[in-house]
């Protein structure tokens, strides 16, 4: 009876005082939103080398079956804890992408999020990215476990991070997404939230019920989805005809890439227009020079690969008339007057061009090979006079 009389004076003392207030009661419930955007004709139609050059699996490509996807989550590690609060997906019908992002008030919202989510997959067979493949993929998935959703639509992840690194890194150099679509696709996020303050953002919506807290991330999440569409269409327009590129890194970028694939013809013609002179008249102007070096080096590697000695010897002299790549031109003629020419004469002239101008690490070998040369010469001299 005490003990109660003791609870009740603490409570009158309470209203008396003014407790502290609530917290904000937290509203579960999904939240959907919907935008709808044209997107370019030609996603309809793309070349198959396009495609094939970008790491497409080879089935039929249908882009209304390609499920453009990205979220925001708790965390940017991607551990244990961290959760996708908000998905972003958009899909493309008659010309149009509609976005539909699924925005979690409360955690208990998860099993409704991914259930949505699950549906929309199931209507596709591919989801395009933005390193998706390391990030938003694994993490999904592990999402999925955790709420012993086992029947996980296993998806072709067409994640457009690599072809777009492999196109303009080079010339770029940052290949975040907010920063491809100012130089490549020409577009300007205005007040736009950076990706390091999203989940910090998300905990205080959690800790006020505050809605507009989140409105930022809900515009920031629709445009990347907008965004990799128009990037889609960018990438298979360029990967379709890297030779109309106008930028020299550019052009020889996609000469690796096209090198890599395995179509020879195409790297070396890629690599001659990278390689064209241009006159120095400014920063940009003086790394295409240095691009064009090293796509001369490139050039006569291939060259020889194929058994093209002549144009393997002509590059490498159009490099020393150029100045490019120090004594490297000069080995590799050494090699060539040696094992293909057979004139050891030409070979020992251009060995010791290359010592003129190697750094000391490489003056070793480039010694030998001279020593090497010097008796061969005595050798062949002698079997001469005999």
């Amino acid at each position: 009876m005490r003990m109660a009389s003791s609870l009740r004076n603490r409570l009158n003392l309470l209203k008396q005082t003014g407790a502290a207030p609530a917290a904000p009661q937290r509203v579960g419930g999904l939240i959907t939103y919907a935008h709808t955007q044209p997107m370019p004709e030609g996603l309809y139609a793309p070349a198959p080398e396009a495609l094939r050059r970008m790491g497409w699996n080879g089935r039929p490509f249908d882009i209304e079956k390609c499920l453009f996807l990205d979220t925001e989550t708790t965390g940017l590690s991607g551990g244990a804890g961290t959760v996708a609060f908000l998905v972003g997906a958009g899909y493309v019908r008659r010309g149009r992408m509609t976005v539909e992002q699924f925005f979690m008030r409360d955690y208990p919202d998860e099993p409704d999020l991914l259930y949505r989510l699950r549906a929309l997959m199931e209507q596709h067979n591919c989801v395009v990215t933005f390193n998706g493949r390391t990030f938003d993929m694994p993490l999904l998935q592990a999402r999925f476990v955790m709420n012993r959703m086992r029947d996980y639509p296993e998806l072709f992840n067409l994640d457009l991070l690599s072809p777009t690194r492999r196109a303009w890194k080079m010339r770029i150099e940052s290949c975040r997404l907010s920063n491809v679509e100012q130089r490549i696709l020409g577009l300007n996020r205005e007040n736009d939230l950076p990706g390091a303050q999203v989940p910090e953002r998300y905990f205080q919506y959690l800790k006020t019920g505050d809605l507009s807290l989140v409105e930022d991330i809900i515009a920031h999440n629709r445009q990347d989805i907008l965004s990799l569409g128009l990037l889609l269409d960018k990438l298979l327009q360029v990967y379709a005809a890297p030779e109309k590129q106008t930028s020299v890194q550019d052009l020889f970028s996609l000469g690796k890439v096209l090198e890599r694939q395995g179509e020879s013809a195409g790297a070396r013609a890629l690599y001659r227009l990278s390689a064209a002179p241009r006159r120095a008249i400014s920063l940009a102007s003086l790394r295409e020079k240095a691009v064009a070096g090293q796509a001369n080096m490139r050039l006569a590697r291939l060259s020889l690969r194929n058994g093209d000695v002549e144009e393997a010897r002509e590059t490498l002299e159009r490099m020393l008339r150029r100045g490019q790549m120090g004594a490297w031109p000069h080995v590799e003629l050494a090699k060539i007057y040696e094992h293909r020419i057979r004139d050891l004469m030409g070979a020992l002239e251009h060995t010791r061009q290359a010592l003129a101008l190697a750094p000391p690490e490489e003056r070793p070998a480039l010694e030998k090979r001279e020593a090497r040369l010097l008796d061969k010469i005595e050798k062949q001299r002698k079997e001469t006079m005999q």
